[in-house]
């Protein structure tokens, strides 16, 4: 594990981000915040609770604003993640499974790349808050283990405090926390019949869950008023109760919603298929070792597992995750009789919950791409778990040998560990092209791959030798990652504009304080936002049309790199000044290249 995750951060190494898609945000927020600025007050930030945000600023204060700092930080929680990971399951299981758990989350989800868009890894994710809200809650599912056993009040406390801590971060991920803890709480009660501890813990946990909020609300009511503050410590759950996404054509897909039958059908078939596959071999390995079939069939079994699992598609291995996470908690629960509520069945039972909760945000369309590199993380590695060391404990209950069936499927998981981290390490290796200086420096594709990275660094280039240090800077509709890179303040405080974003905080009132608080250079990108059923920025009322009017009377083009988008569809960056008068000629970036020389991986690409 360990040459492994050294390895992988050799072989991406600065490669891990996305120059136009959401992670720019990630460092320019804290980036003003290590500056004075206030989280909600004077930057919107729409994506979380205000706990990442503040440590990555704590962060810049301490080492140094750079984009090392930032990635350095999350390959060190990324360390710490495995050994928590490895050190658990090899504790209720085996080193093997310990193993295979810790290479599962380095190879496909830690490091991976699947798709242009470098935001679904664990070094460069697109929502800090996610990441950490991840690691935290796996470690207060230890820690409500270790109280499960122990029965320490102590330890409750600490639970509720990392609670707290994830209530910060992201809503969806502190909801499958939150069923957790109140899954062991309801168990405990059950299990061991002691109402008054149950009841201590549970006050406990809320009193600690408590503290990391009052923190946060006390720093916020020293520049704010006491409603706004309380909004501030809530904000990570100010979209999920007050933005209308039943209709938002993206989140219905990111659910399945659009195609419910097909997802529930591909669902059932995933599951039949890898159900047959352990039937089918639990039947096989059920002769004596010393048969005189034992062997060839141990051999034509693996011969069959590593052909198969070289030809399937692992992009898609994720579709079944929710009915073995159920299963998984199903078996657990099932063999509580035999076993009692020992250390490792209370571990796989909350394990279990914190997956099935986690996968609810991706509904039918369960995934390890896209949301799924955290939504999904927990549940594959129960699956694994199943596959080594439940499973096999079961059936050899059954006169199965264990032994022969354990190495089977280390060898189909193997292989498809493999062919996932070839996928990723595919895009990686055509990152070639550096934008950035020193710790800033980052790895993007050339111009034969994306028109759009070498059309972002000259526009970094052009902003740094033809404008003036402090100068304003907003980008539209989003592009933050120039704001950073060139140290260039948005004083409108909206770093993106899409239709969630827009619905939260309303497009008039976006609108309003662009003008109110207009920047001295705008730069326009050409971002398709298909995804949300809208045409590109300021070319319809709903997406920023009144704004552009505005912007055309007060602004002109300066500079542009790439091409007029409106006309020909390519790629193009536009950068306006105020009050311009003066056209300089286009800057003219490679035309974009065909479809068939971008570098495609053999996974599924979030659309």
């Amino acid at each position: 594990m360990a040459v492994v995750f050294v390895a992988a951060i050799i072989s991406t190494w600065r490669k891990w981000p996305d120059l136009l898609v959401d992670f720019g945000v990630q460092l320019y927020v804290p980036w003003v915040l290590a500056k004075g600025s206030v989280l909600y007050r004077d930057v919107a930030y729409l994506t979380g609770g205000p706990l990442s945000q503040y440590y990555h600023a704590l962060l810049f204060k301490l080492f140094g604003v750079s984009f090392l700092t930032v990635a350095v930080s999350n390959l060190v929680v990324v360390a710490l993640l495995l050994g928590l990971i490895y050190h658990w399951f090899k504790k209720v299981a085996d080193q093997l499974t310990g193993i295979m758990v810790g290479l599962t989350v380095l190879l496909a989800f830690a490091f991976a790349h699947r798709g242009m868009a470098g935001i679904f890894n664990y070094v460069t994710p697109y929502s800090e808050e996610c990441f950490h809200g991840l690691a935290l809650s796996l470690l207060a599912v230890v820690l409500l283990v270790k109280w499960f056993s122990q029965e320490k009040l102590s330890l409750a406390a600490a639970a509720g405090f990392i609670g707290g801590l994830v209530f910060l971060t992201k809503g969806e991920v502190f909801l499958a926390l939150f069923l957790t803890i109140l899954g062991a709480l309801v168990l405990h009660w059950l299990a061991r019949g002691k109402r008054g501890f149950v009841l201590k813990s549970l006050v406990l946990m809320a009193g600690a869950g408590l503290v990391p909020l009052l923190g946060f609300f006390f720093y916020f009511f020293r520049v704010e008023s006491f409603s706004a503050s309380w909004r501030s410590v809530f904000w990570a759950w100010v979209p999920i109760i007050t933005t209308p996404t039943a209709n938002n054509p993206f989140y219905q897909w990111c659910m399945g919603w659009d195609v419910p039958r097909i997802h529930l059908e591909l669902m059932l078939i995933h599951f039949a298929v890898v159900t047959g596959l352990i039937v089918a071999f639990a039947f096989l390995f059920r002769h004596p070792a010393r048969s005189w079939l034992g062997w060839p069939v141990w051999l034509v079994a693996t011969i069959f597992v590593a052909y198969w699992a070289s030809d399937f598609g692992w992009d898609n291995c994720g579709r079944s995750l929710p009915l073995f996470a159920l299963t998984a908690l199903a078996v657990s629960l099932g063999r509580v009789k035999r076993t009692g509520w020992t250390e490792a069945v209370v571990f796989r039972v909350l394990w279990a919950v914190l997956s099935v909760a986690l996968l609810l945000k991706m509904g039918l369309h369960c995934r390890i791409w896209h949301y799924g590199f955290i939504l999904a993380m927990p549940a594959f590695v129960a699956t694994i778990d199943l596959l080594l060391w439940v499973f096999p404990g079961i059936l050899q209950e059954y006169n199965v040998q264990a032994g022969p069936f354990r190495t089977v499927m280390s060898l189909m998981l193997l292989i498809g560990l493999m062919r996932l981290g070839q996928d990723s390490q595919y895009i990686y290796r055509h990152k070639t092209l550096a934008v950035g200086e020193g710790s800033d420096r980052m790895f993007t594709f050339p111009a034969n791959a994306s028109p759009a990275a070498v059309a972002v660094k000259d526009t970094v280039n052009w902003l740094q030798t033809n404008t003036p240090p402090d100068a304003t800077l907003a980008v539209l509709p989003s592009g933050c990652m120039i704001n950073y890179l060139t140290r260039r303040i948005n004083p409108t405080g909206y770093l993106r504009w899409n239709l969630t974003e827009m619905q939260t905080y309303g497009q008039a009132n976006m609108t309003d304080n662009f003008i109110k608080h207009s920047p001295d250079y705008i730069v326009l990108i050409a971002v398709d936002n298909g995804e949300f059923g809208l045409k590109y920025f300021g070319q319809e009322k709903k997406f920023g049309l009144d704004l552009m009017q505005w912007i055309d009377r007060h602004y002109g083009v300066v500079v542009r790199m790439g091409h007029e988008w409106l006309q020909d569809g390519g790629f193009g960056i536009k950068i306006l000044k105020r009050n311009a008068v003066v056209i300089k000629p286009a800057a003219q970036t490679p035309s974009p290249v065909s479809p068939s020389t971008l570098p495609t991986p053999s996974v599924a690409v979030a659309p």
